[in-house]
């Protein structure tokens, strides 16, 4: 609490960035930038949920989407919040494709694509995303130790966002080796917390599945909470980025009627808007 409502925050954060990369360096472990790679992603996901709160990948994860806290404390620079080229919207037909992932290395991927886990809210839970001949497998081990139960895959914001305006659904192909219920977040502000935008689905266990997401049934939810009040809908000009999420939990502190906690494995791709 003292970190969320301090002004010293992002400069209290850097220095904590610092003084775990320096210790990692001198006791031979991966360093921040090191660890993002997919071979250390491999690594954890060979030995699943951790069993106490990681600060590195907390660190990890907040410099991959917030950027260098240190910028937030020069009120002249620019802001430090990472962003990637939106890839070329290829339009055929009443489809616009967003990601097909079939152009990517997974280097490149990694510099896209990366978990938002419950490690940011003090979870234990962990995940990972790589390429496959489907499209890209999100997989890893949910755990509700220290409060936690939610994994996710999450791309950087996208510049310029994609222009979804006259579109009606967001479609792409899912299969999850358990069946469970997924959410798909959408966002349409450039910050990395902002309102996100949530469709829940149903996933058939082992089964290939065409999921269509009707955009104007996406709900408005920050922190897990719906905006009841929200006086409008999503702005489909400017969508930053798009978020795949298995969690214990709905919406409003509802347990999700359809989760096991444990490993998962979901498969999908390529994302596409629909008309």
């Amino acid at each position: 609490q003292f970190m969320e409502n301090s002004k010293f925050a992002p400069l209290l954060l850097l220095l904590l960035l610092t003084l775990t990369s320096s210790i990692a360096a001198f006791q031979g472990l991966p360093s921040f930038q090191s660890a993002r790679g997919s071979n250390n992603l491999s690594v954890c996901m060979a030995e699943g949920a951790s069993k106490s709160w990681e600060f590195s990948r907390f660190a990890r994860t907040w410099q991959f989407f917030n950027g260098n806290p240190l910028r937030n404390l020069i009120p002249f620079l620019p802001s430090s919040a990472p962003k990637v080229k939106r890839p070329e919207a290829e339009a055929s037909g009443r489809e616009m494709c967003l990601w097909d992932f079939k152009d990517l290395t997974q280097e490149s991927l990694d510099g896209i694509w990366a978990a938002l886990d419950d490690v940011v809210m003090g979870g234990v839970s962990l995940s990972s995303i790589r390429l496959a001949d489907s499209g890209v497998v999100f997989a890893g081990e949910t755990s509700s130790r220290n409060s936690g139960g939610f994994c996710s895959v999450r791309t950087r914001n996208v510049d310029p966002p994609f222009n979804l305006e006259g579109y009606k659904s967001l479609r792409m192909k899912v299969r999850c080796d358990k069946g469970m219920r997924y959410k798909v977040i959408l966002r349409d502000k450039a910050g990395w917390d902002t309102t996100a935008w949530c469709y829940s689905f149903d996933t058939q266990r082992g089964q290939w599945m065409d999921l269509e997401a009707p955009l104007d049934k996406f709900l408005p939810v920050v922190r897990g909470r719906r905006l009841r009040g929200a006086n409008k809908g999503m702005d489909l000009s400017k969508i930053y980025s798009v978020q795949v999420m298995l969690s214990k939990y709905e919406y409003d502190g509802e347990l999700n009627p359809n989760f096991e906690e444990g490993r998962f494995r979901l498969q999908f791709g390529p994302i596409r808007a629909s008309k």
